[in-house]
């Protein structure tokens, strides 16, 4: 079966931040002024992750919430193309072939540095003649300035290594989002009067620095969110040696196990630290948690 015909744009889109969310916009906006429909070509695994795989840092969403997050930008359709260095070896021609039969594309729209294809060989010049053979145009958007900030999945991954979760915020335009299952973790902060809900990230995340985390919380049918801190680190207080991601919501008392949870950071309220004792651990505790509501009221004011 013949695809829809489309407008369709091409990249690793990881984290959908707000300048591939301009790009995503523009995508939408044409496809529905020409009565196409709108595809997010991208790749599976990140191709950093295959060519420089020393430099590949972790992914900022895992790749189910990466497509439902654009699709939430009005993309219709997001087509994933398996990547490996065969595929980045593959002559621009040979490779736009294949998208044109996978997506019908009748439009192109990419960032005026974009380029693809070994060597770079399939820059917009390339790609502009290799559309008129196979009927596709090409356009070339500008670079965009979001304020003072360089925005890009590259600075939101040194910014979630340094836990600046804030910055995160304002370059994603959204919180970061951990979201999963609540499994069984030891129980300890149930005993010292912090229950918390374990979630395990996916593999290949990022890794968040480790520290206390102002939260909100969304358990399933939530239509507002709960405040909640999160802790990241190995408790070296109580010496366990596990690295955990939990996280203590602060007006709830029931049984999570099972459930799915999302959390939004907010702000890293302070580093991981070791205690001498419970007793100093629950103290501080205590000040996360109010420094943790000073936030959401912050968050509530607006």
């Amino acid at each position: 079966m013949t695809p829809r015909p489309s407008v369709a744009t091409i990249g690793t889109f990881d984290g959908v931040h707000i300048g591939h969310q301009w790009l995503l916009k523009h995508v939408v906006d044409e496809a529905r002024l020409r009565d196409l429909e709108a595809v997010a070509i991208t790749f599976e695994p990140s191709p950093l992750k295959i060519l420089r795989p020393d430099a590949f840092l972790g992914l900022i969403n895992d790749h189910t919430i990466q497509e439902r997050q654009l699709l939430a930008t009005g993309i219709d359709r997001v087509v994933w193309i398996p990547f490996t260095k065969e595929v980045a070896a593959t002559p621009p021609d040979e490779f736009m072939a294949d998208l044109v039969a996978k997506t019908n594309l009748r439009h192109l729209v990419v960032g005026e540095d974009f380029a693809l294809g070994r060597g770079r060989a399939g820059d917009i010049t390339r790609l502009r003649e290799i559309g008129t053979t196979l009927g596709f145009t090409v356009e070339a958007l500008p670079r965009q300035n979001f304020g003072e900030e360089h925005v890009s999945s590259t600075a939101i991954r040194q910014a979630i290594l340094d836990g600046d979760v804030a910055k995160v915020r304002r370059l994603l335009g959204r919180p970061l989002r951990l979201e999963g299952e609540v499994i069984h973790g030891k129980k300890l902060g149930r005993t010292i009067g912090f229950p918390t809900a374990n979630v395990l990230p996916p593999e290949g995340m990022v890794p968040l620095a480790d520290g206390i985390y102002a939260a909100w919380a969304w358990l399933p049918g939530d239509t507002a969110p709960r405040p909640a801190i999160t802790y990241v680190g190995k408790r070296p207080t109580v010496n366990t040696g596990d690295r955990v991601v939990e996280t203590h919501l602060l007006d709830f008392d029931g049984d999570l196990y099972g459930q799915h949870l999302e959390v939004d950071l907010l702000e890293h309220l302070r580093p991981d630290a070791q205690f001498n004792s419970l007793e100093e651990l629950v103290a501080q505790m205590q000040i996360d948690r109010r420094g943790a509501q000073a936030v959401h009221a912050r968050e509530r004011a607006g």
